[in-house]
């Protein structure tokens, strides 16, 4: 029993590690949260089966009682309750490791998220200063003096063209786009 627990603890952290290793890499991807939790599933099914075997080889280790344990026998019995107490610490341990994976996979969820969020703003900021003129000159206004200038045209479009430039190159500055 001891054994085959030790070898189901020895798969799961190889798969934490391995989860480790897609937390932290190129990529966010979004069923790691559902790999984290399956991890955990298994850990709690390994708690629930190790848990009562502390106790009861504790009791085992130090029970003076009747001869139903011989001498011989009780050194073995402490191999096999360090080797259960091992263990319980052990997925303790990668309960709480898994715990913050959750935290930091999340935390780099949100960071990627917000990227997403910057470039996205960015583009509307860059696209609501054309809207903003096409649609003061859009209205169709007979008295606007700019309507006769035989350039008036082709300078309300440079002025687009340069204030959308300045903003592009000022959020690639800040780091946005």
């Amino acid at each position: 029993m001891i054994v085959d627990c030790a070898a189901v603890i020895d798969s799961i952290e190889d798969s934490v590690e391995t989860l480790e290793k897609h937390i932290f890499g190129d990529r966010v991807h979004r069923d790691t949260t559902q790999r984290i939790y399956d991890i955990k599933r298994r850990l709690i099914t390994v708690k629930r089966s190790i848990s009562p075997l502390v106790e009861v080889c504790n009791s085992l280790t130090r029970w003076d009682g009747h001869q139903l344990i011989p001498e011989e026998v009780r050194p073995y019995l402490r191999d096999v309750y360090d080797h259960v107490v091992r263990i319980n610490e052990t997925v303790d341990a990668l309960r709480e490791l898994l715990s913050s994976a959750l935290e930091a996979n999340l935390s780099l969820i949100s960071i990627r998220q917000n990227d997403i969020m910057k470039k996205l703003a960015s583009w509307a900021g860059i696209l609501a200063v054309p809207t903003l003129l096409v649609g003061i000159w859009g209205m169709n206004f007979d008295t606007m003096p700019e309507l006769h200038l035989p350039f008036a045209y082709p300078g309300a479009l440079a002025i687009m063209a340069v204030v959308m430039w300045l903003l592009h190159r000022q959020f690639e500055r800040a780091g946005w786009l």
